[in-house]
């Protein structure tokens, strides 16, 4: 996922790109992901709840993570489930495919590391940290030379258009899309993402 601090010429395209989606998108795959306007908002509005959540009250939640297995599983094991699929009428429906995608050993295991290690609060703390001292870091960030490759999965939190894209990474060599995969695509998606590295490397050689 691209990271980026949206400035006014980013918010006035996605805006536009709303109503007349053909004059701001120049794929059909960018519109898809991006349009319509409602799909994507109800996508945000779902699934980065938890950036606010940790930014503002990390160790309320933190405690109850670290002090009960049950806390753990409710606030981390959704993540698995929210950030893998695209939504269902009921919330049954969505687990089971979030499940399905991982493999209950690989969200087991995943578990089991913050749970013995104790983890959770510092790992929710870092939200509070950047959004209340470092945020600032990111409000004109434009990396000029250094080559950058984007892979685009449906199922993730945010999604970035190439125009937003560009005007942090000037030297972009790759910006693919693919049709399955979230958040933890390293783990839904293994395949698209080494196929992207491997792609990557290849253009620098």
């Amino acid at each position: 996922m691209t990271f980026h601090l949206t400035g006014w010429r980013q918010i006035l395209q996605t805006l536009v790109g709303a109503v007349f989606p053909s004059f701001v998108y120049t794929t059909e795959e960018e519109k898809r992901f991006m349009h319509p306007m409602f799909k994507f908002s109800e996508r945000m509005y779902r699934k980065f709840a938890y950036f606010h959540v940790q930014s503002v009250l990390p160790d309320s939640y933190g405690y109850g993570m670290v002090d009960s297995p049950v806390g753990l599983i409710g606030w981390i094991g959704s993540r698995f489930v929210l950030w893998s699929t695209n939504g269902y009428d009921t919330v049954l429906e969505m687990w089971r495919e979030g499940v399905q995608n991982f493999g209950i050993e690989n969200i087991c295991s995943n578990l089991a590391i913050f749970w013995t290690q104790k983890n959770a609060l510092s790992s929710m703390r870092i939200y509070h940290e950047f959004y209340w001292n470092d945020k600032e870091l990111f409000s004109n960030l434009t990396i000029p030379n250094v080559p950058v490759a984007i892979s685009n999965f449906p199922n993730e939190i945010i999604h970035l258009t190439k125009f937003a894209s560009w005007t942090t990474f000037k030297n972009i060599k790759q910006f693919n899309y693919h049709t399955h995969g979230g958040h933890f695509s390293h783990i839904d998606n293994t395949e698209a993402v080494v196929g992207d590295l491997t792609s990557f490397i290849q253009k620098l050689q």
